[in-house]
């Protein structure tokens, strides 16, 4: 692999990581204290109200739709990471979040994770949950498996509409649900997040997102502010 193509592959696996942020900012939005990319114990580390923890590892597949030759590799990486950041924390979720629609490379799986899918250990078949039970084995202190799902984004493409159509839906449909009309607001706030949760991981900072009653465009529906001495 060329130098060249080894920076393109990290950009975009940041990228993914941001979006994959955003999503799981949104989805957990109503407990959400602040969102942490890179910290002490994962990729992403969403802390909620009652100072639990929703843990995520983001692994990005720059031709998702096609290759799969890595997908197990990021699975077994992903189920030790997680592991071990649930041994020093208390912790509400763990979460494999990828763009590869065959995570675990298998026929039985394959059809089950079509689009935004979202799969708990639980409703997995027999021959998954097999393979990660094999990984988990050479784990010494294993994840809880009741917390751990595999949750998919579609991310592909250079082309900006198809990459980042997902998200832009899910957040014009937070905006849908807050009953504001304010024309452009999802693209505004879209840019607001993605620029300032990217700021907090290359500098390690912590992105507050505080959501209240009657905001308007003015405030882009949320207040962040940056911290420094997060640890």
């Amino acid at each position: 692999m060329t130098a060249n193509r080894r920076a393109s592959a990290v950009l975009f696996g940041f990228d993914f990581q941001v979006n994959a942020a955003i999503i799981l900012l949104l989805e957990n939005i109503s407990e959400l204290n602040c969102v942490r990319l890179e910290s002490n114990y994962e990729d992403i580390d969403i802390t909620l109200n009652n100072n639990h923890h929703i843990l995520a590892q983001a692994k990005a597949v720059e031709k998702s739709s096609t290759d799969f030759r890595n997908v197990r590799k990021n699975l077994e990486k992903a189920l030790h990471s997680l592991s071990e950041g649930s041994e020093k924390i208390k912790t509400n979720k763990l979460i494999l979040i990828t763009n590869s629609p065959n995570p675990l490379n298998e026929e039985n799986s394959k059809s089950i994770f079509y689009g935004d899918a979202h799969r708990s250990y639980g409703s997995l078949p027999d021959s998954s949950k097999k393979i990660i039970n094999s990984y988990l084995n050479n784990v010494p202190c294993p994840l809880d498996l009741n917390q751990f799902s595999i949750q998919i984004l579609p991310f592909e493409t250079d082309d900006e509409n198809e990459r980042y159509k997902v998200v832009t839906q899910k957040i014009n449909d937070f905006i849908g649900e807050l009953k504001l009309k304010d024309p452009g607001l999802g693209k505004q706030l879209f840019k607001i997040w993605k620029d300032n949760i990217f700021t907090n991981g290359s500098k390690k900072r912590c992105f507050y997102c505080f959501i209240e009653k009657g905001f308007n465009m003015a405030n882009y529906c949320c207040y962040y502010r940056s911290r420094k001495d997060w640890k």
